[in-house]
């Protein structure tokens, strides 16, 4: 008995994603992606309808043999909605979205976060956006939050955050999570990204690629307002997010970084930050950060970079730069195959990668959004 269960949860799971993967389909194409037969996939198909989770619409053409008409099938993108938050030290931002992706509303605050009153700001940031989310009639299914550090999403556990200053084990799910009725999970910020782009382009069929979020965070110095560079990888091997042994693959200090310098980069030392202020900081800035870049592209063979976050407004100068130091990198006269590409979501990448990560849960576990 457990078994045939068993059986019909792996079946159930690999149909809801299937659908979630193709978008428009019919039953007769779902068997035979799956190899599973026209029965089950009526039987599952049936109860989501019975559901209200899946939609028919038109009829297709008959196959040459004759026989019935297939009828495509959809997701009913207004069952339910996610939402996706990046929480920083002085701001977050949040968007509510629904099945296939669509933004419902976004909301952006300053606030003061830090490990001390982490979980007192996040349960009344989810509590206001729930009110929020009311107001748009859509039933919540879940809540992704990303912020920058070494996290174990498996766990819920946020191991380190320099910018918030944890440096010791923070429970989001016992502290966070277990407190709301509908699942909420935790990763960190580039992977949120990266988990935006497996999702968002989800029909591209992804493999592997870098997403490299760059934020340029303001602070005060004594030469007035300056911006500290943060970069955080996400990296994609055959589809899946690598999180390397403790959960740490991503985090990044650049090769030319020395011991004293204050910041990831070696450029960092210069003229106190002052990035995007001075153009030849900028360039510095850039060079340095696409020769690290171009070491990873060729050691690994990476289809695509993905860039995010702050560095966007500089698309032509970063596309020429990295594409220079990719193929100065290369020892072999071929030119390298490697699509440069920015985010669409630009400082919105964490919190809409954030609601990717969670539908891209709900979909491989149909359990968290069909009750028993």
């Amino acid at each position: 008995m457990k078994a045939t269960k068993r059986i019909k949860s792996i079946n159930t799971s690999m149909v809801l994603y299937d659908l979630w993967q193709n978008g428009e389909t019919s039953r007769v194409e779902i068997a035979r992606r799956l190899g599973l037969n026209k029965s089950t996939i009526t039987h599952i198909i049936n109860e989501f309808i019975e559901f209200k989770l899946v939609t028919e619409g038109s009829e297709g053409q008959a196959s040459p043999q004759g026989g019935r008409k297939p009828v495509y099938l959809s997701l009913n993108r207004n069952f339910g909605s996610v939402l996706g938050i990046e929480l920083r030290p002085d701001t977050y931002t949040a968007l509510c979205v629904d099945l296939e992706g669509q933004i419902r509303y976004e909301k952006s605050e300053e606030i003061s976060a830090s490990g001390e009153n982490l979980s007192e700001t996040l349960l009344r940031i989810i509590e206001e956006l729930r009110e929020e989310q009311n107001k748009i009639g859509l039933p919540l299914l879940g809540i992704g939050v990303g912020l920058s550090g070494v996290i174990n999403p498996e766990q819920g556990i946020v191991k380190y955050s320099m910018s918030l200053g944890i440096y010791e084990d923070y429970n989001f799910q016992r502290e966070i999570a277990s407190r709301f009725d509908i699942p909420v999970f935790i990763e960190n910020d580039a992977n949120c990204c990266s988990w935006g782009e497996l999702t968002f382009h989800r029909t591209e069929y992804l493999k592997n690629f870098l997403f490299v979020l760059v934020e340029f965070r303001h602070l005060e110095g004594g030469e007035g307002q300056l911006r500290k560079s943060a970069v955080g990888l996400g990296i994609v091997i055959d589809g899946k997010i690598h999180y390397g042994r403790e959960f740490s693959a991503g985090e990044f200090s650049s090769v030319f970084r020395e011991p004293d310098s204050p910041g990831q980069f070696h450029t960092d030392t210069d003229k106190g930050f002052r990035i995007e202020e001075e153009p030849e900081v900028l360039n510095r800035f850039i060079v340095e950060l696409s020769k690290n870049i171009s070491l990873l592209v060729n050691a690994f063979n990476i289809s695509q970079v993905f860039f995010g976050g702050d560095i966007e407004k500089y698309q032509d100068q970063v596309q020429s730069l990295l594409g220079e130091e990719i193929q100065r990198n290369w020892p072999y006269p071929n030119s390298v195959e490697c699509e440069v590409r920015f985010s669409s979501q630009r400082e919105k990448s964490v919190a809409y990668g954030a609601a990717g990560m969670m539908l891209d849960r709900l979909f491989s576990h149909p359990e968290l959004i069909i009750e028993e």
